[in-house]
């Protein structure tokens, strides 16, 4: 996350704005590094926030994460992997949240989810391809977790194997 300015909608473009008193407040509780920023923006706002997750927390798991920001202040979204924040808007205006949203967040969702079952797809079709399919004719991705016993073995009954 950047220190010196954050991502802001304002009147539906989007800036950069010197950080608010919460998020530089977030930033010295921090200290760091040495406490996790989301524990330290939740200890900062006193408010946890409304999580929104596509997929599992592995190679395909996406979220946002939404603070509403006391005293009339609009809503912080990051829109974060399990190991990293992708990217953080400041919506100070409360009558932009939801054209934001639907603008951003559920887009995104959207696509990852889309992404997260081409990639389920991928997986099932890498251990269940047909016997005289070549290797070469189905992609394979050494970053795809192996499925689960109970799925490959559904699997090869639906096919009769």
């Amino acid at each position: 996350m950047k220190n010196d300015t954050v991502t802001t909608c304002l009147h539906s473009e989007m800036i950069e704005m010197r950080p608010p008193e919460w998020i530089v407040r977030a930033q010295a509780i921090c200290n760091g590094g040495q406490i996790p920023w989301h524990t330290a923006l939740t200890e900062a706002l006193n408010f946890l926030p409304f999580s929104e997750s596509i997929g599992r927390d592995d190679q395909d798991g996406v979220q946002v994460l939404t603070w509403v920001i006391p005293e009339g202040a609009g809503h912080y979204a990051e829109f974060c992997t399990k190991d990293h924040i992708l990217n953080a808007v400041w919506v100070p205006e409360k009558a932009e949240w939801l054209t934001f949203r639907t603008k951003h967040i559920l887009p995104f969702l959207q696509a990852h989810a889309a992404m997260a079952s081409a990639n389920s797809l991928q997986r099932l079709l890498q251990h269940m391809a047909p016997t005289q399919t070549t290797l070469a004719q189905i992609p394979r991705h050494a970053e795809h977790a192996p499925l689960p016993t109970a799925l490959l073995q559904a699997a090869q009954w639906g096919a009769g194997r």
